[in-house]
């Protein structure tokens, strides 16, 4: 009994069926799983910044800088890992439309990119236009291309696990 344990815990089913799981549950819990993984990562940082702290308290010669510094830069990690967890709802909301001004503004310097290169005036402008269309398109929409990204995430954990399923098939 022991013996198949192993063999399926080696084998490529288990990954393969929890990718499954995991990509239905993220297309289907999309807002739950985008907050959960914004809490998750505010939990990481959290842990880099307590880790930084203890091992420098430890082994206070272990080249990360003087103590002061590590204290502060490991307080600031805690922190936003703090905001992280409790604003997740909020920055879900927020990184979107963050994005969005990001590529508005990068659309805008192609067009200016375009005015100083004759040589690739046409290809910069029509770059540039579209660009700055997808910004403005997000923008406007982010709760529906927050919902695009998860749905693909789901998606593609879906078709990872199905296509590990199909080499296991294959294969034996």
């Amino acid at each position: 009994m022991e013996y198949r344990v192993k063999q399926l815990l080696n084998s490529k089913l288990v990954p393969a069926v929890l990718s499954i799981v995991l990509g239905i549950l993220v297309v289907i819990a999309r807002r739950s799983a985008l907050d959960l993984l914004v809490r998750i990562i505010g939990g990481l940082v959290i842990t880099g910044g307590i880790a930084l702290i203890a091992v420098n308290l430890i082994r206070p010669n272990a080249g990360s800088g003087n103590m002061t510094t590590v204290l502060v830069m490991g307080g600031l990690a805690i922190l936003a890992g703090i905001i992280l967890i409790s604003c997740a709802e909020g920055i879900v909301d927020f990184f979107p439309t963050l994005m969005g001004i990001f590529l508005i503004l990068n659309g805008l310097s192609h067009l200016a990119f375009a005015g100083t290169d004759p040589d690739n005036r046409i290809a910069a402008t029509i770059m540039g236009a579209i660009i700055i269309i997808l910004g403005i398109l997000i923008v406007m929409h982010p709760g529906f291309i927050a919902n695009a990204i998860m749905i693909f995430i789901g998606s593609a954990f879906i078709v990872n696990g199905l296509f590990d399923l199909f080499m296991m098939k294959q294969a034996g």
